[in-house]
């Protein structure tokens, strides 16, 4: 896919996309505030978020929800919401800026929203395959790399699940 390729969808054009439940995501909770024992995200106000200084201030109290996190459960069952793969004779020669990009793309993304992880990233048969925790960070990190490197991109939903498989090549 070219850059002039890209096409957004708006409008009604979004009515075939239906709301999936994702069984990792929390269902309400009598606590004020859960905290990830893994990674320290705090979920407060039907978000999660990170920050330090409540986490400390909060972990050892006993009316302390502690709970495993919806993207460090994803992480510990190996379910991704998103494969980005990577490919092409430029990749052979530029892998070590294209992976700063996509570390740099993960890191941003969670700054800004700590269920939105990298899981692994893995090199098979000349190719890297990066996943993700969800299907957005998967579109950050192809639609990143496109823009920095131009090639071919291309994005395939489920139509099931929230799930996402980003091509790139060049």
């Amino acid at each position: 896919m070219k850059k002039k390729d890209i096409q957004y969808l708006k409008g009604d054009k979004l009515k075939h996309f239906v709301k999936v439940n994702d069984p990792y995501m929390p269902r309400g909770s009598k606590h004020e505030m859960s905290i990830c024992k893994g990674c320290h995200a705090i979920y407060k106000g039907r978000k999660w978020f990170l920050d330090e200084e409540l986490y400390k201030s909060n972990v050892k109290k006993k009316t302390a929800n502690i709970v495993t996190c919806p993207a460090c459960l994803k992480i510990r069952d190996n379910f991704p919401g998103g494969v980005v793969t990577l490919g092409g004779d430029f990749l052979k020669r530029h892998e070590d800026e294209i992976l700063n990009l996509v570390r740099n793309e993960g890191d941003r993304s969670l700054r800004d929203n700590p269920l939105e992880r990298i899981m692994s990233i893995n090199k098979i048969k000349g190719r890297i395959e990066v996943q993700t925790t969800n299907e957005k960070l998967a579109q950050k990190i192809g639609k990143s790399v496109f823009k920095a490197y131009s090639g071919e991109l291309e994005y395939k939903w489920s139509e099931d699940d929230k799930f996402a498989r980003v091509n790139w090549s060049r």
